[in-house]
């Protein structure tokens, strides 16, 4: 049994949910500079989108939503409208169910982690929309859309489940450059979906750029709440040295 237990921790220590390449927190708390002017520019946008109907903004959001529509073609309404559709409420909410559950078989931590962002994640849209309480534009939406405007939600929700992704991955398997392909199709898809929602003409370019924002701090506050539930229910794929050495934000 000790000599079972011996030879079993090593492999267990070096699985890459261990040692994640990169995380929320060790890509902007170790640039306060980044993190200091991300929270600035959004404090400014939605200052912007709430004073005088929004108007300040539309200096440049105006022009970029027009500019936009009149590009539009056949082939890329079907492609935007089909892209969008990943970070409606309906899907997130299933995907981030049966998300959850996957994370859960390997690892509670993140599991708890995934529930906590698919179900948080909608009341901090709404409440932030309804302290801006900006509205949408209305020039040729392709699509209706519903509530104010800023920041988008269904830029939020694809940061949400989206950017968890990679976090799940890690828990299936050990190789690294799986790991990353994960990362940048994750990516690809937020910058997708935030490109469809103002290709639709649903929401302004700072819509986009506020849901980003708020989506990358979100991020933090779910990995914040991810160290503390592997303090408090350590999964096996960590392993002892992990389990024995203090949490870190990059952890």
């Amino acid at each position: 049994m000790d000599q079972t237990t011996t030879t079993a921790v090593p492999a267990l220590a070096g699985h890459l949910h261990a040692e994640l390449p990169a995380t929320p927190s060790s890509v902007l708390l170790s640039r306060p500079r980044l993190v200091a002017g991300l929270f600035a520019a959004f404090v400014t946008l939605a200052t912007g989108a709430a004073l005088w109907g929004g108007e300040l903004l539309l200096t440049w959001d105006e022009p970029i939503q027009r500019s936009v529509e009149s590009r539009r073609t056949a082939f890329l309404d079907d492609l935007f409208l089909n892209i969008s559709r990943l970070g409606s409420t309906i899907p997130v909410l299933v995907l981030g169910a049966v998300t959850a559950v996957v994370a859960w078989r390997r690892c509670r931590a993140v599991g708890t982690a995934v529930l906590v962002a698919t179900v948080s994640r909608p009341v901090v849209e709404f409440t932030v929309k309804a302290l801006v309480d900006r509205e949408r534009p209305d020039f040729e939406r392709l699509v209706a859309g519903n509530g104010p405007s800023f920041p988008s939600g269904h830029v939020m929700a694809a940061v949400a489940l989206w950017g968890l992704m990679p976090v799940v991955v890690s828990l299936y398997t050990h190789r690294r450059a799986v790991w990353w392909a994960s990362v940048a199709i994750a990516a690809a898809l937020v910058a997708g979906i935030a490109a469809s929602r103002v290709y639709l003409g649903v929401h302004w370019f700072s819509d986009v750029t506020g849901g980003l924002i708020v989506g990358a701090f979100f991020l933090l506050g779910i990995e914040a709440l991810l160290i503390r539930q592997h303090a408090r229910h350590p999964c096996r794929l960590l392993g002892e040295s992990w389990r024995r050495r203090p949490s870190s934000p990059g952890t």
